[in-house]
Parts: C-alpha cells; structure tokens; sequence
C-alpha cells in the first residue's frame, strides 16, 4: 500500500489536507507532526514506529504530515526537500509526496492574526515555496494540492488525490470523507482568498507561483 508525506508552509491547509486522508477507510493513520522521517533514522525504525499505529501495511496505506517555515534550515527548502528525499529513497515505487500550495497572503493572514507584512520573511516564503515546487517537478510520485481549489470543488479534487494516492475513489467514500468531522470544522470555500476581505493594499501575482506546479491535483 501507499505510503504517503503530506507537507507544505506552516498554515497552508497541510492539516486539513492530512485530515481528509486520514478518514479514508483504506489509510490506517497518517502521522502529525512526529517527524518519523526528518531525523537520521533508517528506514527500518520508520516502519517500526508506524507499526504501533498500523496493524496491516499491506491493508492500509500510511504516512506522516509535516509542514514547515520556522527554522533556518528551512529557507531554501533545505529541510522539507531533505525528507522528501529520504521518503521517496525509503519507499520507492509505493512513496507518495503531497504538497499543499496556498496564497502566501492567506498563510499570513493565518498565521500572524490579521496582519499581512511583505517583509523579508514574506520573500523568503514565496522563494522558498516556489523551490520546493521546482523540486517535486521532478518526480512523479511528487504532487501539488491548490488549497484554493480543494476547499472550492472538494469532490473533484478529493477524487485526483485519491487516484494519486492509489486509493479507491468512488462517490460513496468521497462525500464519506468529505462529511467526516475535522479539526477546523466542514471544509469552507470562504477561506480561499480571505484576505481580499480584509482591504490587504499589496500586490502579489499568486498565478505566476501556480503555474510552476507540474504535477497539480
């Protein structure tokens, strides 16, 4: 089965995104933010930890979610480009890669409480987004999440991410996973591009970011 690493910017629908995997009936669990993957562990300890979460590995695909954005090793994509390595390195042809992509505005905005600053910690991000995508052009075991899109056509995309994952992806388990409860509540079309109700005065041309996405669900 699957072995899935979801990732992306601190505050860019990465949990919400886990979520929605993580209710699938064929995904055993996906790991929060425990860094199976990040430390200098073989891939033998990785499968040992998942054990204590996963009965079957040939019944249930499995994984971990890990964003990023606050340390220094992160600028650039050192980090998250690191572990997608490792993860692709342990688990071959089964290995799968989900980055979820969001106006960088809405991920301040998110993060900050309000407040967009395009300071230097703003280009960093974008800059930083924008290798990682490079990067996952790459492989195609390596894919793109619009956050815009999912939260706006859920069924569809949900349907893409399941294909990718090679998970079934029938009506039934779709808006079965759609209706299951969430950390954030029922999945809102309102939060795409919420910072245009908040009078944000800058420009940013977030379409230029989009469309170096390769492989996009």
């Amino acid at each position: 089965m699957t072995k899935i690493f979801i990732t992306g910017f601190r505050h860019s629908g990465t949990t919400m995104t886990h979520q929605l995997i993580k209710a699938h009936p064929q995904v055993g669990w996906i790991e929060n933010e425990e860094s199976y993957i990040e430390f200098d562990k073989p891939k033998e300890w990785v499968l040992q930890m998942a054990s204590h979460k996963v009965d079957d590995f040939k019944k249930y695909a499995w994984g971990e979610k890990i964003p990023w954005g606050v340390r220094t090793e992160d600028k650039d994509g050192k980090r998250v480009i690191g572990m997608i390595k490792k993860w692709l390195k342990y688990f071959g042809r089964q290995a799968r890669c989900i980055q979820v992509l969001r106006h960088p505005f809405d991920v301040f905005l998110s993060d900050r409480g309000g407040n967009v600053i395009l300071d230097k910690e703003f280009k960093w991000q974008v800059n930083t987004v924008g290798k990682v995508i490079d990067f996952m052009n790459t492989d195609p075991r390596c894919a793109i999440v619009i956050y815009e899109e999912l939260v706006t056509y859920p069924e569809a995309h949900l349907a893409e991410i399941f294909k990718f994952l090679n998970l079934y992806y029938g009506k039934k388990i779709i808006d079965k996973v759609i209706n299951s409860p969430l950390k954030f509540g029922k999945i809102n079309e309102d939060r795409a591009f919420a910072y245009k109700s908040k009078n944000v005065k800058y420009d940013y041309d977030y379409s230029k970011l989009v469309r170096k996405v390769g492989n996009r669900l």
